[in-house]
């Protein structure tokens, strides 16, 4: 696959460390595309678990990651029998990925990820013994996940921040709301905070598509800024043409306005 995508292992692996540079690795460095032990390779829990968020922004690789078995058929019409590795595929609720491995080195390793009430965890365990360790370790650590905490919307994407004036538009503004759901992680039981949004949006000109960033939001808790979201419009605006400015025109001039 490396060879097929870049010409050659080198250039795939320099464009491996080109993506980890992009998702702001601190402790990953890659000198192979099959993670088999090599000087100046490594990677870190914590960078892992980046990586398995980047990777499941692809959500048609949890169709393949969380079949526990299947058969592969050869040319001459027999078939070999395939078993995911990652057992918690077919013995925790809610597991579909996603990557195990094993070096002399780094020991048994997953990372594992898994869904509950709309609540998607990414765990990462390095470093043990055994296989069933990992898958015990693994199981832990969405236990305690699932048991503590749970997500709530804190602003739909869908809710209007206000709106704001569109020159050269057919119509003159439009709504602006978050690109995504605002979604925070609380602990089962405590209060949900108290966030407020500072929308940050210079001018908007036709023509505008909805999901198109336009600007940005600052989150505030406590007076402090948290966090910053994107901003996008609520609909599609079309460039107004030559009769859309007279009728705009002529509709200001009755009303006492004059309308560029």
């Amino acid at each position: 696959m490396a060879e097929k995508i870049s010409g050659s292992t080198e250039q795939f692996v320099t464009k491996m460390n080109e993506k980890a540079k992009q998702l702001n690795l601190q402790n990953t460095h890659f000198v192979n595309p099959h993670g088999l032990d090599a000087n100046d390779h490594y990677s870190s829990a914590y960078d892992m678990a980046i990586i398995a968020k980047e990777l499941l922004k692809h959500e048609e690789i949890l169709k393949y990651t969380s079949i526990y078995e299947d058969y592969l058929k050869k040319n001459d019409g027999s078939s070999i029998w395939l078993v995911n590795t990652n057992k918690l595929v077919r013995f925790y609720d809610g597991v579909d990925g996603l990557k195990t491995g094993f070096t002399q080195t780094a020991g048994y390793c997953l990372t594992a990820t898994a869904k509950k009430n709309n609540l998607r965890l990414i765990t990462v365990v390095m470093g043990v013994d055994t296989s069933n360790e990992r898958s015990s370790d693994t199981t832990n650590l969405l236990n305690y996940g699932f048991n503590t905490y749970e997500t709530h919307t804190i602003l739909e994407k869908d809710l209007s921040l206000g709106t704001k004036r569109v020159e050269y538009g057919k119509k003159e503004s439009v709504d602006l709301v978050l690109k995504d759901d605002y979604v925070k992680l609380i602990k089962k039981g405590e209060e949900i905070p108290n966030y407020s949004f500072e929308v940050k949006v210079d001018k908007l000109t036709a023509p505008l598509k909805k999901g198109d960033i336009v600007g940005s939001a600052n989150v505030i808790l406590d007076s402090k800024v948290v966090n910053e979201v994107q901003i996008t419009v609520k609909e599609d605006i079309e460039k107004a043409n030559f009769l859309d400015f007279f009728k705009k025109n002529l509709k200001h001039l009755t009303a006492g306005k004059n309308c560029l």
